[in-house]
Formats: C-alpha cells, structure tokens, sequence
C-alpha cells in the first residue's frame, strides 16, 4: 500500500509545479520514474520537461467513456499506448513496479466532473433516470444526427461520489511508494447551510471528505502582491516609469487555516508523527511553504522523510533500553530461582525428616489413650 496525498486550490495556484517536483522527489527516492495519468482541460505544461526526459510517463485519458478505463488504471494497468486517447483502441497492460515508483492523478475534480457528464449524456440510470431529456438534430457530413442532452440526477451525486472513493482507494493500493492526487477547492455548504471548504467534487457535502481519504492533504492559497516595476511611458516610449503591478504568490498550507476573507477553515495536514510536529513547525514557520521555481513539494517531502527517520531512530534506541532492561530482569529473576530451589529442596528434606516422628507420636498417644 503506498502513501498518498493531494494538493489542492484553486487554477494557476502551483499544483502542476508541485506535480513536477513530486517526480523529482520520487526519482531521488527511489531511482524510478513517475506515471502521470491526467483528465484536467489545462494540460501538463509545467511538466513537459520530465516528460521529454522520461521521468513521467503522461496518459491523457478520454472523457467519453472514462469509468472502464479508470478502472483499470487504477488497478495497477496502463496504455501501451499513450497518444492513443480512444479506449476501445488502446491495449492496457499491467505496469512494471520496477521502473515507476510514484503516481500522479491529475485531478479528482476533473474525474467527478466527467463521470457527471457522462451519466447525464448518455441517460445512465443509477436509481432515478436522468432529468429533463431533449433532443437537438444536427447535420454532420450530409446527415442530420440527433443529439440527447439530459441534467443529473440525485442518485447520479451518489454515484459519481461512490465511485470516486473506490478509485482513490485503488490507487492507494498500487505497490508504489506514493500517490499524489490533484483538485480544484471547492467553498459549499452543508445542509444546514454551514460552510464547507475543501477539495471539489460532485455534490455540496462532498469536499470535506477528500482529505480523510488520502494521506496528506495540502492547500494551495495564492496572495496578490504588489511589485514596482519599470515600463515604458505611455507618452515618451523611450523613457523608463515605476508601475506597480499585482503578481501572485503561493502559499502550500500544511495545516488547517483561515480564508482570509471569511474566516471559515480550509482543511490541510502533514501526517507527521507527532513527536516531530513543532521540528517542521521550524522548520516551516506558520503552518505553510513557499513553493519556487525549481523546488518546493519536493523539499516538503524531504523534510518529512528526515524528521520521520530521526523518530525511527530514536524509537530503535529507546527500544534497545527497554530489551535491555527486561533481559536483565529475566537473567535476575533466573538466578534468583536457582537460589530459591536450593532452600525448598533443604526444606522438603527437613520436612520429610520430621513427619514419621510426628506420626508416630500420634499413634503412641492414640495407643495410650485406648
């Protein structure tokens, strides 16, 4: 079973950035590369240069019919083909754990999102049929074709939900050493109307349950900043004028924090062991890191491993204490029973001694009392 996580928030927030460096981190791990299987319309440009290197292996898959081949990716198989988008033409074979050591699916909004779509398309019925069916003709080559369009139904949230948890739990059970999932943040409400902020998936109370599914759970939160900068002057272009400029900077939360806005908390944790909490709290002020241009989730997942492997250490020494401990109690407590032996086998002798003359003095009193 590997470890998992997801980094979530909202477009151009970093989380193709930290999908790239999530490769780096498995290859410096491991020595295996990535598989990248991606369903997000904004493409994989951040981590076109891994992919041209072949530390990551990328599949887009096809929206038209994604559940079987989900399925089956998600279940330890994967294109022989990757340019090949139609699921009917693409061979799955099963993945070599030798060669891929971590996971990236890019992103769990998009694939609810697509099981949505495609269940109200195709008028799929899991418990109520799909709402308000219409019909549009349209000519395609000399021909008219008809098109049906339908709306959700409730028992599509249900499915589309259900069906998300079981391939997140497939994928957490590949045999690799870590999963990363990816989504868009989401800002619902419960039924009685409490704000729930989270990951985005289909259905309002369905963002606070992401994070209890995976691992890790990181929230990336961008801040406008403001930057002087020298343009050209609109009325002498060859002169140089201060312009200030708003540019955006991220912030990856590993821990709980409030919207700067509204206040309500986004859901994030780091899974560190406990007795390592404040050392990443130093090491990492705030509850957050920066992420950069060349690193970032990465150095995140670095830290985690030291402060996991001082712990290790530090639970083998205290260990070795205690064993020594008890092993010296042990060869205490069988000297101690050697001993012991020795003065019952003195006792019994004694004891032995004395009985035929207590017997026998009860049978010269019973003589000379009869």
């Amino acid at each position: 079973m590997s470890r998992s996580g997801i980094i979530y928030g909202d477009s151009n927030t970093g989380k193709s950035t930290a999908a790239k460096h999530f490769s780096h981190y498995i290859y410096e791990r491991t020595g295996k590369c990535t598989l990248l299987l991606s369903m997000d319309g904004g493409g994989w440009g951040p981590m076109q240069p891994e992919i041209d290197a072949g530390v990551i292996s990328a599949y887009r898959c096809n929206t038209e019919i994604p559940l079987p081949t989900l399925q089956y990716i998600s279940k330890g198989y994967f294109p022989a083909d990757t340019n090949e988008t139609e699921a009917t033409r693409n061979n799955l074979t099963r993945i070599d754990w030798n060669k891929f050591g971590g996971f990236i699916v890019e992103g769990v909004t998009s694939i609810s999102e697509a099981i949505m779509r495609h269940l109200a398309d195709k008028q799929i019925k899991t418990g109520e049929d799909a709402t308000s069916p219409f019909h549009q003709r349209v000519l395609v080559e000399g021909r008219v074709e008809t098109v049906t369009f339908a709306g959700n139904s409730k028992a599509h949230f249900g499915f589309a939900q259900k069906s998300l948890y079981s391939l997140i739990m497939n994928f957490i059970g590949l045999p690799c050493d870590y999963v990363l999932f990816t989504g868009l943040e989401s800002r619902s409400e419960d039924d009685d109307r409490t704000p729930i902020y989270g990951p985005q998936i289909a259905g309002k109370k369905a963002s606070s349950k992401i994070p209890s599914w995976v691992g890790q759970c990181i929230h990336a939160q961008d801040f406008p900043v403001s930057v002087t900068v020298q343009v050209p002057d609109p009325a002498d272009p060859k002169k140089l004028v201060d312009s200030t400029v708003f540019k955006n900077m991220t912030r990856m939360y590993y821990e709980k924090h409030p919207d700067p806005v509204t206040n309500i908390m986004y859901p994030a944790n780091s899974r560190v062991i406990p007795e390592k909490y404040e050392e990443l709290q130093k090491a990492y002020p705030g509850g957050f890191f920066v992420p950069g241009l060349t690193e970032g989730f990465d150095k995140f997942l670095h830290t985690l491993d030291a402060l996991i492997g001082s712990q290790v250490n530090a639970v083998g020494e205290w260990r070795r204490k205690v064993d020594a401990r008890f092993r010296a109690a042990r060869e205490q407590a069988a000297a101690g029973a050697g001993t012991a032996t020795g003065v019952t086998a003195l006792a019994g002798n004694g004891h032995a001694a004395t009985t035929p003359v207590t017997t026998t003095a009860t049978t010269t009193t019973a003589t000379a009392t009869k």
